[in-house]
């Protein structure tokens, strides 16, 4: 539990200390007749054992025996778990709670690094996650939100831990929009509404009922505003009147517009207005990277970054205009930082705009290299042809990246080697790996528990399979240490450490 958020070498200790326990344990004949009796434990185990009889028609064996050790957890906690004794509901709170408090206390060393380095020039929100990967704990996060919150609703003796549990489940929500993992925000959003549809279910008290009913009803109303009024910000009011720009600038040099390529920043057009002979010279002054070929701290073309920073102040791309830049502006573009909203904006704003950016910039100049939404689209093109072509049982366990790297060439993608990745998006990776006939069978184990299992209506175990099937749609949850681990460990302790999870309703005043 405190290896999840904090090391890798605390998720294997412990996944062999368990391991070793069962062994140790003995009592054979009664797991075996556990084993024999309770089907979702070999649906489970199956979800492991297809990646075993994928190697039969893979081609790279070295790629499928590390993907084969990955995936350990899927063997291991479907079997240790359910064939265990089972916990004390004290122990079972006492798991969760330690889990939180791991989650909590990894959130306050990335709240200090976030409070230490937010205000410097480049900052990626990312690097605050320090152990893990930032879309991985955020879905630790919004798992320990509903954790708090179920402990807090079955906390009957300390009034006071009650209200600990829920205070730091409020400490988890605001944490979530410091993080900014984009994924963590809408899976928060979607627990939080889970949580007030599951109250309202519970509650008697009229008043309570259409006050949260009203909630209900008017938060996607709420969400959709809020992004309407986004999308409207970004774009300017007028339509361009491309004969009314300028030819010449203050300095008598002639800028240049391409008006095919309109994409803006700050409601400015990026591309109107530009001398890049006046950019160089102003900039060499100042600067000791190159202006054409020379790169900021992130990697992208230092002019690029110069003009579309510029944009965003609504400076024309000249002399003038690069004279209103001052020396903190210099630095936030050469540390790669291309809009000034970015240093003084709200966070949540700013990555909404950042994906609104993106979309406009592949609706525009169908660019989406580098930019971690609208590459994705790439990512799941390539990854559906190959599905296309391996339709039935699939590539098998191994050759996902040697499918890749050839789909990639064959459809004369557009991306660099190093922005060809993989689907990310779990479900189109078993259709890749597996065919139809695996997929289908991937969904009946996620979908069994809930028709074969009566823990699977818990509160938790809902939340649980938000959080996990909702990541899997833009990431390759199951694909890493960490990711895996998350699943196969909690699906098991949800379902099987405890006979009968609480289904206590959130105290109310009725």
């Amino acid at each position: 539990m405190v290896g999840l958020p904090f090391s890798h070498a605390l998720i294997s200790i412990g996944e062999l200390l368990l391991a070793l326990n069962f062994l140790v344990e003995g009592r054979w004949k009664e797991r075996f007749m556990v084993f024999k009796t309770t089907k979702s434990i070999w649906l489970f185990l199956g979800l492991y054992l297809m990646h075993v009889v994928g190697l039969l028609w893979t081609t790279d064996i070295s790629f499928a025996m590390n993907d084969l050790r990955i995936k350990l957890p899927l063997l291991i906690f479907p079997i240790i778990i359910p064939l265990s004794q089972r916990l004390s509901r004290e122990e079972f709170l006492w798991i969760g709670a330690i889990f939180s408090a791991a989650v909590i206390a990894a959130s306050f060393v990335s709240t200090f690094q976030y409070l230490a380095h937010h205000s410097d020039p480049g900052f990626d929100y990312r690097t605050i996650s320090l152990f893990t990967s930032h879309i991985r704990y955020s879905l630790m996060v919004c798992l320990s939100y509903i954790i708090l919150l179920n402990c807090a609703w079955n906390e009957e003796k300390q009034t006071w831990l009650r209200v600990l549990y829920i205070i730091l489940a409020i400490w988890m929500s605001v944490f979530m929009f410091i993080l900014q993992s984009m994924t963590g925000i809408v899976v928060w959003m979607l627990c939080s509404y889970m949580l007030l549809f599951y109250t309202l279910y519970h509650i008697k008290n009229s008043v309570l009922r259409i006050t949260g009913t009203t909630v209900l009803w008017l938060t996607p109303v709420f969400i959709v505003f809020y992004l309407w009024f986004q999308v409207d910000a970004f774009y300017p009011d007028n339509d361009l009147d491309t004969s009314k720009l300028d030819m010449i600038s203050a300095e008598g040099n002639y800028y240049h517009h391409d008006t095919n390529n309109l994409t803006l920043e700050n409601g400015n057009y990026i591309n109107l207005y530009v001398s890049p002979l006046e950019l160089e010279e102003e900039w060499a002054k100042v600067s000791d990277i190159k202006y054409v070929r020379g790169k900021d701290a992130k990697g992208q073309y230092v002019y690029t970054t110069l003009i579309r920073y510029m944009t965003s102040l609504s400076l024309r791309k000249d002399k003038e205009g690069f004279s209103h830049l001052s020396k903190r502006d210099i630095k936030a573009i050469e540390s790669g930082v291309a809009n000034v909203r970015f240093l003084y904006g709200n966070p949540l704003d700013n990555r909404i705009y950042t994906v609104i950016w993106e979309f406009d910039k592949w609706l525009q100049a169908k660019h989406v290299q580098g930019h971690s939404v609208t590459q994705r689209f790439e990512f799941w093109r390539t990854g559906w042809h190959i599905f296309r072509e391996n339709m039935v049982i699939g590539i098998g366990t191994g050759d996902m990246n040697i499918e890749y790297n050839k789909m990639y060439d064959e459809l004369d993608s557009k991306l660099g080697k190093e922005y060809r990745l993989r689907a990310h998006n779990q479900y189109l990776n078993f259709m890749i790996t597996f065919g139809l006939i695996g997929f289908l069978f991937f969904l009946l184990i996620l979908a069994y528990p809930f028709f074969g299992n009566n823990n699977a209506n818990s509160f938790l175990y809902i939340g649980f399979c938000l959080i996990l099937y909702t990541s899997m749609l833009n990431e390759d949850t199951l694909e890493t240490q960490v990711g895996v681990t998350l699943y196969a460990f909690f699906n098991a302790f949800f379902l099987y450490s405890l006979s009968g999870l609480s289904r206590v309703a959130p105290r109310t005043n009725s």
